[in-house]
């Protein structure tokens, strides 16, 4: 029987941490953003991160499927890669490419790890 506790602390935590990279970085990126797309990529991304992380806590989340947790293991990757991105601010077209696969990585736990 799957731990659905502790999957859905571990999975809820990696999904609130990659929201809270946006969010904590917000200002920051849009100041450094080069044109309003970007900009507008970023508006995006902070919506789509809360979006995953509310529906994951609104979702109770099971650890019963091994490729939720191959998502899971290249989420944490995205965040650790996120948070070195974040560092410096030199690359805001690199960095809103990674938010972008770790958003898309956070939405899929959710969708799949549902019950």
């Amino acid at each position: 029987m799957p731990n659905t506790d502790r999957a859905t602390k571990n999975y809820l935590a990696e999904i609130e941490q990659t929201y809270n990279l946006i969010e904590e970085n917000f200002d920051a990126l849009f100041e450094k953003a080069e044109d309003i797309a970007e900009r507008q990529a970023l508006r995006h991304l902070h919506s789509a991160a809360r979006d995953a992380y509310w529906g994951g806590v609104a979702a109770r989340l099971q650890d019963g499927n091994p490729f939720v947790q191959e998502i899971y293991v290249d989420l944490v990757r995205a965040n650790q890669e996120i948070k070195l991105l974040t560092a410096n601010l030199q690359n805001v077209g690199a960095l809103l490419t990674m938010l972008k696969q770790a958003v898309r990585l956070a939405g899929s736990i959710v969708t799949l790890a549902a019950l």
